[in-house]
This record gives C-alpha cells, structure tokens and sequence, in this order.
C-alpha cells in the first residue's frame, strides 16, 4: 500500500458535519453516567419516599388538589395558539371577576337572562346600545346613569323624564334631566322613547332590588373591564344558545375557566399519570410500594435500560397529578431521569455490569477455559459508549441552556440592577431560617451598617449574574473547573438559604456531567495494595465455570487468579494467607477480601444471602483441593 495517500490533503480533509458528529456521540466512559445515576436515584428514592407520609393528601381522591379538579382540567382546560398573521394581535376574552363573591352576582345576572334571542335581544338593548359608544367614558355614564335607578319608583321617574314628560315635584324632574346622559338628550323624542323602553326592558333583567350589591357587582364589571375585554363579553351574552343544556354548559365553562370555549384552540391535555385512575388507598399504597422497587432496582442499575423508563414515567406521573405542588426540583428531576433513559446509564457501577462480567468471562471459559484478551479488557474497565456520551452531552447542553436563562432573565427584574433581589431573599420567611434567632439577629446587624450592608447586596447579586451568565460559556475552556467550583458554591448557600435542599443538590449532580473521562472510575478503583487471591476450578465442569464466573464478575479490582485444577472436586479459593477455603469458610474469605463484597457486607446478614452465595461460588460442600494441586494459570488466564 503507497504511504502518499494520508499525505494527500484531500483525503485527510474530514467532512464538514464530522465535528458536529464527534460533538454529540464522542465515546465516553459510562462510569460518568452512571454515578450520575446513583446520585439522583437515592435523591429520587428520598423524594418519593416522603411522599408515602401524605400519599393520600396528595394523589387521593380527596386530597388537596381533588381527582373531580383533575378531571375537569385534564378534559376541559383551555389551550390558545395566538393569531398567525399578526405579531400583536391577542386573544381576547370575555373575563370575569377573580373575587368569587362578585362572580357569582356576575353569573347569577347571566343565568337570569332570557333563553329566547329574541327576549335577549329586547332586555339587552340598551347595554348593546351603550356597548357601540365611541367613547369609553360615554358607555360608564350609561352604565352609571341606569345604576342609579335603585328602585321601581325611581326607574318610572327617569323614564318619564326621558320621554319628555314631568314627574310631580319639579325639582325632581329638573335633577332627573339634568343626570340624563348626553347621547340620550341628543336623539328626537321618537328614539327618546325607543330608548325609555329599552332601560325597562334592561332594568327588568338585573339582579331584583332586595340584592342591591349583586347589581352593584354586575354595573361594576362592565365598567371596570378594559373595553375590548368588554365587547368580548357583551358578544358572548349575545350568542348564548337558545338550547337550556347547551346554554349552561357554555354558562358553567365560562364559570369555571373564565374563558369562552369557542376561543379555545383545543381544550383538556394529554397528561398521563396512573393516579388519574387509582384511588383506592389499598391499590395506591400497593402501586406507590411498586415506583419505591423500581426506583431502587434503578439505583441499583438492575435491568436498567427498563427500570429507567418506569421509573421516568411513575415520577412523571407524580408530577402530572398534582401541579400545584411543581417546582425546580420535578423539573430537574425529570429532566435527569429523562437523559439517564436515554444513555445507557447502568453499564457501568451497576448490577448490569456485574451481569455482564460474568457472562462474559463464563462465554470465555467455556470456549478456552481461560479468560481470553478481549474478555480481559472488557473486565478491566466498561467500554466506551457513544449512548454515555450523548446522554453526558444532553445534560451539559441543558444546564447551558437553564443557566443562560435564569441569568439573562434576572436582568429584566429593577432589584437586579439595584442590587435588592440579594436582601429580599435573605429576608422572604417563606424560604429563610428567618425563624431563628440567630439568623434574625445577624441580619439585623449585618443591615445596621450602610456600607456594608450595600457591599453584601451588590457583590452577592453580581456574583449570581457572573456565575448563571459566564457559566454557558466559561464550562467548555479551560476555566471549567473554576466556573463549576464557584456554581457548586452558589447552589450550597442557596440550599442553605433558602431551604431548597433537593433542588440544589439535583443541580450539582447536572454538574457530574462535566467531569473529564476516567475521573469518576479512577476515584472508584481500589489500591494496588489489596490482597490478592486465587480462585480453583475444574473446568471441565459447567457448575465449577459458573462459580469462576461469579468470582470474577464480583471481582471488580482484579484480585483473583484463576487456577484450573481438573482434579478438584469443588472450587476453592486460597486467600492471602495461602490458606484453602470453601463453602462458607469460602464465603468468609470472599466477603472479607473482595473489595466490593466488603463494602456491602451487611448483606450477607439477610437470611439466605449467605447460604445463597455460598452455593454458587463452591457447588459442593467437599473441596477436596488443596494448595499443592492448585496448577499456575495458563499464559491467557486471569
């Protein structure tokens, strides 16, 4: 083969969209991932197990956000999609008041409306006819003008006056003209008397003269709301269907939302969550009892690429139930669990990968009988994986993203520039310890000094801003590991300060994500100096090359030899001292030498577990091997 071609400058040009390529699927060791994994598991694991101590007041039928809320939101709450064609053109419509008490008056005035369009047409008249005024305040004079007519008595009079005629007392009459609005003086006595008619008819509609605040409320609202908010709503009145269910389902929509259906682009969402169906507390305790499993066996890395997406979609259906409780800390969490389903985040630190150990080095022994070269690398350290890398690379990009925002955000708020948003979370009860003494009396003698106090306020707010702006930038140089320490400071004293514990240590594990390749595992490997050990088996029979299998898949620090002794009867493992062991002598010296065993021995205190390993790692209880016959590992063994 010539050795110009490399040289070429045309071959050794890599494509444009390369690097692009490499950005996102660079291999990466998975150890990364899946420390990340374990850190947001056991704080998932915590967030849910809190839940069990109020499962019913947050997913039950009756809880504080109920199941009848739920439903009616899940299939009616209204979706808008803002016009195409105009930038400021808006959706505007008919709005009530938020005070429930006025509301109410609203729609009791709504509900006591003719079915007929006819009749509805003939009582709402002059309110349409005040609704076409060109000016605003000519429509509040209207509204006002008839508000005043608080009985039958005065309504009589006002219209005789309208029509041109006196009422008895010409005092009274001269007042009454004199309160008469101007674009009603203006028209001929023909329209005069077209619109007398028209304030009877609308006067006979509103709520009777014994609720005078229910009138109040309703004359308020017209004329309290911006005018096309009002148009909006004198619209809808007018197009209320003349069917009786027809009409109150738009009523009880308007009611309940506060919006006309027909503006609505589309109404419900398509949340999904298993506490939209189960609200039986048994059935809850037993489902809830289920997400805790799975979230452990996620933690654990137990058929994780599985356990991943169950647990993902149990947390988001948590979420889904109950809304009103939503804050950083769910979306952060469904954000981690979201890319830790999409990388292959159990391939390393997991039972997956111990699984896999042992598979591989059985494939191995049955077709050698020793553990060949590839299978040695495979056991030394999980391989790179393109899935570790772009789910690694999915969570830097969207901390970049979350700290751009917040950052860039804060500068839209005045106390950011004036250096006021640091005093007022450090004084917000609803966050602070500012319940305890200590933390009231510093404040209070931190603030009785101007200069300082000024100081604090400004260095704290321009810290926030420097870290939350420069970080998307500052992660991919060589600051990287400054702008991470000072971040991961940042969010300490938040949690502190502010009580947000999980929230803030969600943050930090986003952080991992940046850690360079090896680190984590370099971190997790154990020492040189560890005792070493040597594993006898016959390899002619299949039971012995499962308990050599187990061994070294448990083995995970490469401190065991395997010797295959074709005589022996049952494995035996030599320890450090040299001396022979096996069944649960066996499992004595296993447990106190292997380096992961040790680190979890309190399992071994489980009924079972014991006797349980005992048996895979020496089949039979007679070993009859003993140091002299142990044969040296073949030149390819472990």
């Amino acid at each position: 083969m010539s050795t110009t071609l490399p040289n070429n400058p045309n071959l050794a040009r890599r494509p444009w969209w390369q690097g692009w390529s490499d950005f996102w699927f660079r291999p990466s060791d998975p150890t990364t991932l899946a420390f990340i994994r374990i850190a947001t598991g056991l704080l998932v694991l915590y967030i849910h197990l809190a839940y069990s101590l109020d499962l019913q007041a947050f997913f039950g039928k009756h809880g504080w956000y109920a199941a009848s809320f739920v439903d009616r939101e899940r299939r009616d709450s209204p979706v808008y999609v803002s016009p195409f064609s105009d930038w400021d053109a808006q959706v505007i419509s008919p709005r009530l008041s938020d005070f429930p008490h006025r509301r109410q008056a609203f729609m009791e005035f709504l509900r006591g409306l003719p079915g007929d369009k006819a009749s509805r047409e003939t009582a709402l008249a002059y309110l349409n006819r005040a609704n076409e005024l060109p000016n605003g305040d000519d429509f509040r004079r209207a509204m006002v003008y008839v508000q005043q007519m608080s009985t039958r008595s005065e309504l009589k009079n006002n219209v005789t006056v309208i029509k041109g005629g006196e009422v008895e007392d010409k005092a009274i009459t001269e007042t009454y003209d004199l309160s008469t609005p101007e674009f009603i003086k203006s028209k001929d006595a023909a329209e005069r008397a077209k619109i007398a008619a028209e304030i009877e008819a609308f006067w006979g509609v509103l709520p009777k003269e014994g609720n005078s605040s229910y009138r109040t409320y309703v004359f308020n609202h017209f004329i309290e709301i911006p005018p096309d908010a009002r148009r909006s709503l004198i619209s809808y009145i007018n197009d209320l269907p003349e069917d009786n269910n027809e009409r109150e389902k738009w009523l009880d929509y308007l009611d309940y939302w506060n919006v006309d259906p027909r503006m609505a682009y589309r109404t419900g969402h398509n949340g999904f969550s298993v506490w939209f169906h189960v609200y039986d507390p048994t059935a809850m305790a037993a489902i809830h009892a289920g997400v805790i499993f799975f979230i452990v066996l996620f933690t654990l890395g137990l058929f994780t690429r599985v356990t991943s997406v169950i647990v993902w979609i149990a947390c988001v259906g948590y979420i889904h139930r109950t809304q009103q409780v939503l804050f950083g800390m769910d979306t952060m969490m469904n954000l981690l669990l979201f890319y830790l389903m999409i990388g292959n985040s159990g391939a390393a630190l997991s039972i997956d990968r111990l699984i896999a150990r042992y598979r591989a080095t059985r494939a191995s022994l049955q077709r050698s009988g020793t553990i060949e070269p590839n299978t040695r690398a495979f056991l030394a350290c999980p391989p790179p994986s393109r899935g570790a890398g772009f789910g690694l690379r999915l969570i830097q990009i969207h901390v970049c993203f979350i700290y751009m925002a917040a950052g860039l955000s804060k500068l839209k708020g005045g106390s950011w520039w004036s250096g006021q948003a640091f005093w007022d979370v450090a004084v917000n009860p609803e966050f602070t310890p500012l319940h305890y003494q200590w933390y009231e009396m510093a404040l209070r003698q931190f603030s009785q000094s101007k200069p300082i106090f000024h100081l604090v306020c400004t260095l704290g707010v321009w810290f926030t801003l420097f870290v939350e702006i420069a970080l998307p930038f500052l992660v991919w140089t060589r600051l990287r590991w400054f702008i991470l320490l000072l971040a991961t400071a940042m969010h300490a004293a938040i949690g502190v300060m502010m009580g947000l514990n999980l929230f803030e240590l969600l943050m930090i594990v986003m952080f991992l994500s940046f850690m360079p390749d090896r680190v984590i595992r370099d971190r997790f490997r154990g020492s040189p100096n560890l005792p070493k050990l040597q594993f006898a088996f016959n390899a002619s029979e299949p039971k012995q090359v499962q308990a050599a299998s187990l061994a070294v898949s448990l083995d995970v620090d490469n401190q065991v030899t395997l010797a295959s002794d074709s005589t022996a009867k049952s494995p035996a493992i030599a320890g450090p001292d040299g001396q022979l062991a096996s069944g649960a002598d066996g499992v004595r010296t296993v447990s106190q030498n292997f380096r992961l065993l040790s680190a979890f021995s309190w399992v071994l205190w489980i009924p079972g577990v014991k006797l349980l390993l005992g048996r895979k790692l020496f089949p039979t209880d007679t070993a009859t091997t003993t140091l002299a016959s142990m044969k040296p590992p073949s030149p390819a063994g472990r």
